[in-house]
């Protein structure tokens, strides 16, 4: 770890510092893990299926191309979350990555599933909003940028 990051560790609270970067960002995968396989559970609903036949294959083949589309949104700001989490992190803070990353990761299952597309979407796009404006406000990811930044610049 280099001296700045030492530096932003020992400024923050202690009780983040008590876990590893790679023991916080295991957890956040676990919760991730955990919010698609009940999103894929609640997917797999004979609901969907009823749904998929009334509306018809066209739909269906438009709303999985977007789950996927929006799953790749999802990942990409879930690495932006995971980078964070290389510094230490109040449990507060944990607390609202990882609601936020879960409900993004089982918003995409729910619309795949054509079950529960209002709820899916609605979870998918308030995990999305959500984790933005978490990393817009987080302190650490400022400093963490600044440091980056400046590292860049040096010759």
């Amino acid at each position: 770890m280099s001296a700045s990051l030492t530096r932003l560790s020992s400024t923050t609270p202690a009780r983040g510092a008590a876990l590893t970067p790679a023991k916080r960002r295991a957890g956040l995968l676990a919760v991730i893990a955990l919010a698609v396989i009940a999103g894929a559970f609640t997917a797999g609903s004979q609901a969907g299926h009823l749904a998929m036949l009334h509306d018809g294959a066209a739909l269906t083949r438009l709303m999985r191309f977007m789950a996927v589309i929006k799953a790749g949104m999802a990942a990409a700001v879930t690495a932006a979350v995971l980078w964070r989490l290389g510094a230490a992190i109040t449990l507060p803070w944990f607390i609202f990555y990882a609601a936020s990353c879960a409900a993004m990761a089982a918003g995409p299952g729910l619309i795949w599933g054509m079950a529960h597309i209002g709820l899916g979407a609605l979870l998918l796009h308030g995990g999305l909003l959500l984790t933005i404006l978490l990393l817009w406000r987080d302190p650490t990811v400022s400093t963490l940028l600044a440091h980056h930044v400046a590292a860049r610049q040096q010759p």
